[in-house]
C-alpha cells in the first residue's frame, strides 16, 4: 500500500510548487504529470535553431535580490537556482482607433508614468496619480488586515469602494478623462475582464505593481523555471511521476484520501489539485461523492479567455528590423469594453500584444535572428464550429491577418524574415494543458466572483476534506505569480489544519 502525505495531480506553476514546498516542509510527497515534462505553460519548444517560450513574457513583484517582491521571494523560499532578468519598462500602446488614435511609450515607476499619461492627456496628471495613490492605500491595508488600527479606516472605506465598483466607474468619479483612462487600463487583458465589470482593485493592483518595480522573467524561458522547482522536489525526497494521469480521486464520507493512477491506488490525507474543478467533479470523482453546492457554484462560473498566439523565428535582428519595444500593444477600438466584445470570435480582433523577447534578452535566440510572439484573446467555444478541414487554414488566416496588422500600424516588415513560424490556438492549448477551451486563465474574475470574493469565501468552498485547489481558478486569480503562490498557501493550510487536528 502506497501512503503519502501530500499527492499533488499536475506538475502545473501551483503543482510544481506545492509539490517543492512540501517536500522541503517534510512532507512525504508524490506528485502525478500527464505529460512527459513538468509547467505546463510553464514550458518551451523548438522549431527549427529557434526555442519558443509559449506563454509567458514577463512577471510582476518580482523585485530585486536586495529588495525582493513577493513573487521573487517565492522562489526564495523554495530554494531555487535560475535567474531573473529585469524588464525596466511597461508597454507601448498603440490605438488605430479612427475615434481616438495614440501611441504612447509608457514607462516604469508611477511619478514618469502619470507624467507620461499627461503629456498625451493634458491635464489628467492629478487624476491619474490619484488612483495610484488609492492604490498603493488599498494595497497596504490588504496586506496589514490582522493589524488595522481606527486611524485607517478612511483607506479602509477607500479599498471598499475599489473592490465594489467597476474600474471604469471608479474612474469616472475621479474624473480622470476617457482617453487616459484608456491608456492606463491597456492591461486589461491580463485579467480578462473588461474595464466596466474588472473591480477597481484588481485593475489598480495590476497597473500599480508593474508601474512601481517593473517585471521580471528568466533569462532563458519558465521551462528554466519549471526544471528548477522539480530539482527541488527531487532534493527534498519528493517523487514524480510522468506520462501518469490520475483516473480517479478516492472520497469517501465527504474525505479525499487517494488517487488511481496507473491502474494502482495511492493514499494521502491531503490532494492537491493543479487541474479544473470542472473536470474534477465532472470525470475524476464518484457522482455520488460530489456536494450539489460544488456543481452549482463550478456551473455558475464563466469560463476566462484563451489565446491565438503567433511564434515567429525571424532571420534578422531586432536592431536590424527596427524593433525598440518589447511588449507592443495593438488596438482597434480604444474602448477596453469594446476590445473586450470584439474578442469574442476567433481571434484578432480585440486587441493584439506583440512581444520581442530579443530587445530584453539580446541572447535569447542565435546571433542574427530574434523572436517574436503575437497574442490575440479569444472568448467562448468558437473554435469548436471550425471544421477539421478548415482547422489548418483558419488560423493561419487569423496568424496573416495579425502580422499584416503589425506591420501597417508600427511600418516594420517581418513577413519577408520569417524563416520559423508555428500557430496555437484555443484548440492547442487545450489539448496541450487539458484545460475546457484552452483557457489558461481559470474562471473570469467579474465584480461577484473576483479575487476578494474568493478569498471571503474560500474556506466555505472546501466540502470535500482533505481535497485543496491550486492554480489560475482560486482566490489569487490568474497569472504566473499568483499560480506559483497558490502552491504555498495550499501547503500552509495543510500544515495549519494538521496543528489544529494534533
Amino acid at each position: 500500500m502506497e501512503k503519502y502525505d501530500v499527492i499533488v495531480i499536475g506538475a502545473g506553476n501551483g503543482g510544481l510548487t506545492a509539490a517543492a514546498y512540501a517536500s522541503k516542509e517534510g512532507l512525504k510527497t508524490l506528485i502525478f504529470e500527464k505529460h512527459n515534462l513538468p509547467g505546463g505553460s510553464a514550458s518551451s519548444f523548438r522549431r527549427g535553431r529557434f526555442e519558443f517560450e509559449p506563454s509567458l513574457h514577463e512577471m510582476a513583484q518580482v523585485g530585486s535580490e536586495k529588495n525582493p517582491g513577493s513573487t521573487r521571494k517565492v522562489f526564495d523560499i523554495l530554494g531555487t537556482d535560475f535567474k531573473f532578468h529585469h524588464e525596466n519598462s511597461t508597454y507601448r500602446v498603440i490605438s488605430t482607433d479612427p475615434k481616438e488614435k495614440y501611441d504612447c511609450r509608457l514607462p516604469c515607476g508611477i511619478e514618469e508614468f502619470c507624467k507620461k499619461v499627461d503629456e498625451e492627456v493634458p491635464g489628467s496628471y492629478e487624476r491619474v496619480k490619484r488612483f495610484f495613490d488609492y492604490e498603493e492605500k488599498c494595497i497596504k491595508i490588504v496586506n496589514n488586515l490582522s493589524n488595522i488600527k481606527a486611524k485607517d479606516f478612511p483607506d479602509i472605506m477607500n479599498l471598499l469602494r475599489m473592490v465594489s465598483y467597476s474600474t471604469e466607474k471608479v474612474m469616472d468619479l475621479l474624473g480622470i478623462p476617457k482617453k487616459a483612462q484608456h491608456i492606463i487600463s491597456t492591461y486589461w487583458p491580463y485579467v480578462g475582464e473588461a474595464t466596466n465589470t474588472m473591480c477597481a482593485f484588481m485593475m489598480g493592483m495590476m497597473d500599480y505593481i508593474y508601474v512601481l518595480d517593473g517585471a521580471g522573467m528568466p533569462k532563458k524561458t519558465s521551462h528554466e523555471i519549471s526544471m528548477s522547482i522539480e530539482k527541488v522536489i527531487r532534493q527534498n525526497g519528493g517523487q514524480i511521476f510522468y506520462n501518469c494521469p490520475v483516473t480517479k480521486i478516492l472520497v469517501k464520507d465527504g474525505q479525499a484520501y487517494g488517487v488511481i493512477a496507473g491502474g494502482k491506488e495511492y493514499y494521502a490525507k491531503d490532494i492537491i489539485c493543479n487541474c479544473y474543478p470542472n473536470d474534477i467533479y465532472g470525470k475524476l470523482i464518484d457522482k455520488k461523492e460530489v456536494p450539489q453546492i460544488e456543481l452549482k457554484r463550478v456551473n455558475a462560473r464563466q469560463l476566462a479567455l484563451s489565446f491565438v498566439t503567433v511564434y515567429l523565428g525571424l532571420n534578422k535582428s531586432a536592431q536590424e528590423l527596427g524593433v525598440e519595444d518589447y511588449t507592443v500593444f495593438l488596438q482597434q477600438s480604444a474602448s477596453p469594453k469594446e476590445q473586450f466584445e470584439q474578442s469574442h470570435g476567433l481571434g484578432g480582433k480585440g486587441w493584439v500584444i506583440v512581444n520581442n523577447m530579443n530587445v530584453t534578452l539580446p541572447d535569447f535566440s542565435p546571433k542574427g535572428t530574434c523572436v517574436m510572439s503575437i497574442t490575440t484573446s479569444v472568448y467562448g467555444d468558437e473554435w469548436a464550429k471550425v471544421k477539421v478541414q478548415d482547422y489548418r487554414k483558419t488560423k493561419y488566416k487569423i496568424a496573416e491577418e495579425m502580422i499584416d496588422y503589425y506591420e501597417k500600424t508600427t511600418g516594420i516588415k517581418i513577413k519577408p524574415y520569417i524563416e520559423e513560424i508555428e500557430v496555437a490556438s484555443p484548440v492547442t492549448f487545450s489539448r496541450y494543458i487539458g484545460s475546457p477551451n484552452g483557457t489558461p486563465y481559470g474562471y473570469q474574475t467579474s465584480n461577484w466572483d473576483g479575487i476578494f470574493v474568493r478569498t471571503v469565501f474560500k474556506h466555505f468552498e472546501k466540502p470535500i476534506k482533505g481535497l485543496h485547489y491550486v492554480g489560475a481558478y482560486t482566490e489569487g486569480s490568474l497569472g504566473y505569480n499568483q499560480t506559483y503562490k497558490s502552491g504555498i498557501n495550499a501547503v500552509e493550510e495543510i500544515k495549519k489544519e494538521a496543528q489544529k487536528d494534533e
